[in-house]
């Protein structure tokens, strides 16, 4: 009950301190506007301090202008007891009661033109301070604060005691305590709007408020946050500002009532004035750029490690030297398995060793032939061995060993050529991510807190929420939130909603879901939009080796074209893993190159046998239209710009073939209009110009993606059919259009 309790006394002392304030010697905004936008629970207390504060202000005489402002005051809070939560209804109660009766005296004998226009400023201006209030809620810092601040100086401001002005004690004690606190910017603009509320009550402070803002000037650039040199600083300043635009004489005052200011912040504890930025924070509690720097460094840190072992398997394998095995060891291991014991050895590999060996070397292409050595086929070198089956039994034993050993060796190769370059694709991606880390753009806390509100009146408080810019000044956004799941529908609701928030025209958000959070992804309307269109038709049957992925990341349009090697299911099975991959790793941040060598490990150890897939990829930026072409094995595409269609791309190997990726990358600009046409080598079974020549055809006719594909595959099947070589045929259509 305490603090209830607190927050409707402070509203009474805030009513109080609006209702005397008045602004060059005529205007009674603040009484009424403060009535409009407190909250509920303090906007009866503070109407109540205000009629006080009106009262006494005229030394218990009751003006006209005060007659107004209480019907005002009592009309506002009549409107906000019946229909709370509306600050409308409640501002045209309370403002139009204010301009009515002013208009009433003055058509009478009582009033006069004067006191109808001086109503209107009131009415006014209290509308708009009771709206900035509802907006921008006092208890947090910013335009709330300040205009609550402003009230209070006016009201200080217009008292006066000899050479002792109260409200000059206060705005510089508030200045100082700010800037010993480290919050620059607060005391800053703080200064700014208190030196005008004590100028608009009392010209004469005009100087005061000079003085007071040079002095916040120097300790927030000077020494924020470090207490003497602060209060130094301040002193300095007051006194220079002072004296610039006040005679000396004058001047005294006036410093003496900031110095009084000083003073009060001299007897504050010092826990009072602990510098906000010297707060330790960690874990949850930390600022979220500084949660991306650590994240960053670790992000770095763990790509450099892997990079590293990667190079140090590499080097170790270098380093070591190669068992060079050859049929030397097959015949090196007949004669340690058979021979060693036998009787005949001096004779056989000593003094007839040359026969020996040529005997030995005609077994070669039998056992690479048939695997075996029948005792009949065994050379007239060796006709004088006198255990020829077990000869034969061992040269057989040998040579399989000695193949199985070789083929262990290849594995092994293959094994360590794809583990490193896992690694260090990993890496290379980690390193990526770790440099978008750690410039996460430019962060807005008020539209982040604004969001954050929003959702949370939704019943989903978020876990994090960050609005921030980019470098290029596009807005974007991420909400996470726990587990949730959201309809097409809510999901453009939202977007609409987040977007008004921001002052932003936002797309519908990409929902992220992991480890029991759900986090939505927004970001600004981009200037185009990607229409797609694909079509394909198998060589026979029913199943295509061609895969066809398309799809909008947040920045960018994707679209995946793969060509599995051969036809039917196994060359399927190749091109919708690579293009399935290669998708899922495109939405996962990594580059083309990136997915291309992660895809390229995952086919070569996918089974024993051989496995291969082209890639062709078109990534385009819808912000500025800048598209990049990836291309491993692929065959040419065809892009249409300004109207004209020019090829694009040269003969690669697939992935799964070698260890590396052998792929070619180009950078082309694209506008509205223009179009991508990504195809598999079946459809160019007849040459590329014959394609040329349509694509173009209907670019100029402007037909839909959809339509352009359809009669780019028919064509080739027709083409195909009568040279006679069947061949799986997709064509993947892409046109770039204004955003709506």
């Amino acid at each position: 009950m305490l603090r209830p309790a607190a927050r409707r006394l402070a509203a009474v002392g805030i009513g109080f301190a609006g209702g005397w304030a008045v602004l060059y010697g005529a205007l009674m905004p603040f009484g009424l506007g403060l009535t409009l936008g407190l909250a509920e629970d303090c906007f009866a207390p503070c109407a109540a301090g205000a009629a006080l504060g009106l009262l006494l202000h005229g030394l218990g005489a009751l003006s006209l202008r005060s007659l107004c402002q209480l019907c005002a005051l009592g009309a506002a809070v009549a409107a906000r007891w019946l229909l709370p939560q509306k600050f409308v209804p409640a501002a045209l109660a309370g403002c139009g009661t204010l301009t009515g009766m002013a208009l009433c005296f003055a058509l009478g004998s009582s009033g006069g033109a004067d006191l109808l226009l001086y109503s209107a400023a009131d009415a006014l201006l209290a509308a708009g301070i009771g709206f900035g209030l509802r907006r921008f809620a006092p208890e947090r810092p910013g335009m709330g604060t300040l205009l609550v601040g402003a009230a209070v100086a006016a009201a200080l401001g217009s008292v006066r005691w000899g050479w002792f002005s109260p409200g000059v004690l206060a705005c510089a004690a508030a200045e100082l305590a700010l800037c010993c606190r480290a919050q620059k910017f607060a005391a800053l603009s703080g200064s700014a709007v208190l030196g005008a509320a004590l100028c608009a009550a009392d010209p004469a402070l005009a100087p005061a408020a000079a003085g007071l803002g040079c002095a916040t000037a120097a300790a927030a650039v000077l020494a924020p946050g470090r207490r003497v040199e602060t209060l130094a600083a301040y002193a300095g300043g007051c006194v220079s500002g002072v004296l610039c635009v006040q005679p000396p004489g004058n001047a005294f005052g006036l410093l003496f009532s900031a110095c009084g200011g000083m003073a009060v912040v001299c007897l504050l504890p010092g826990g009072w004035l602990a510098p906000a930025a010297d707060t330790p924070q960690s874990g949850e509690n930390a600022p979220a750029p500084a949660r991306s720097a650590a994240a960053s460094t670790r992000l770095e840190a763990v790509a450099q490690s892997l990079s590293s072992l990667a190079e140090t398997v590499n080097a170790v394998y270098e380093g070591l030297p190669r068992r060079r095995e050859g049929f030397r060891w097959v015949i090196d291991n007949v004669h340690d398995t058979l021979c060693f014991n036998c009787g005949r050895r001096e004779t056989c590999w000593k003094q007839e060793y040359t026969a020996t060996m040529a005997g030995m070397e005609a077994l070669r292409p039998l056992l690479e032939q048939n695997g075996s050595v029948e005792t009949a086929q065994l050379p007239g070198e060796l006709s004088r061995c006198i255990h020829p089956a077990a000869l034969c039994a061992a040269a057989g034993r040998s040579f399989a060993l000695y193949r199985s050993r070789k083929e262990a060796r290849i594995h092994s190769e293959a094994m360590r050529t794809a583990l490193t370059e896992q690694y260090s694709a990993v890496a290379e991606a980690l390193g990526v991510l770790s440099e978008q880390l750690g410039r996460p753009g430019d962060p807005e806390p008020y539209k982040s807190s604004r969001v954050a509100e929003f959702f949370t009146g939704l019943g989903a408080p978020p876990q994090e929420c960050a609005v921030t810019l980019d470098d290029l000044g596009r807005t974007h956004a991420a909400v996470t939130l726990p587990r949730t799941r959201f309809t097409p529908q809510e999901l453009a609701a939202l977007a609409g909603e987040v977007g008004h928030i921001c002052r932003r025209t936002l797309e519908v958000p990409q929902v992220l879901s992991c480890k029991g959070m759900t986090t939505l992804l927004f970001s600004e309307r981009p200037a185009l939009r990607a229409v797609f269109g694909a079509a394909s038709a198998a060589a026979r049957g029913e199943v295509s080796g061609d895969a066809v992925q398309q799809f909008c990341s947040p920045t960018a349009a994707q679209m995946i074209l793969c060509d599995g090697m051969g036809t039917g299911r196994p060359a399927a099975v190749d091109g919708n893993l690579a293009a399935e991959l290669t998708a899922r790793l495109l939405k996962a941040g990594f580059t083309a190159e990136l997915a291309a060598r992660l895809v390229n490990v995952a086919l070569a150890l996918k089974s024993e046998d051989e496995s291969g897939a082209t890639l062709d990829l078109i990534s385009v930026d819808l912000y500025t239209g800048t598209a990049r072409l990836f291309k491993a094995g692929a065959a040419p595409g065809f892009l249409v710009h300004g109207g004209r269609v020019r090829a694009v791309g040269e003969a690669t190997l697939p992935m799964g073939v070698l260890g590396g990726v052998n792929g070619q990358s180009r950078v082309v600009h694209l506008t509205a209009g223009d179009y991508a046409v990504l195809v598999s080598d079946g459809l160019l079974v007849d040459g590329a110009g014959w394609v040329a020549k349509q694509v173009e055809l209907s670019a100029a006719a402007g037909d839909a993606p959809e339509k352009l594909a359809e009669t780019l595959v028919q064509t080739a099947r027709i083409r195909a059919q009568k040279t006679g070589r069947p061949d799986d045929i997709t064509a993947a259509v892409l046109r770039l259009e204004k955003s709506g």
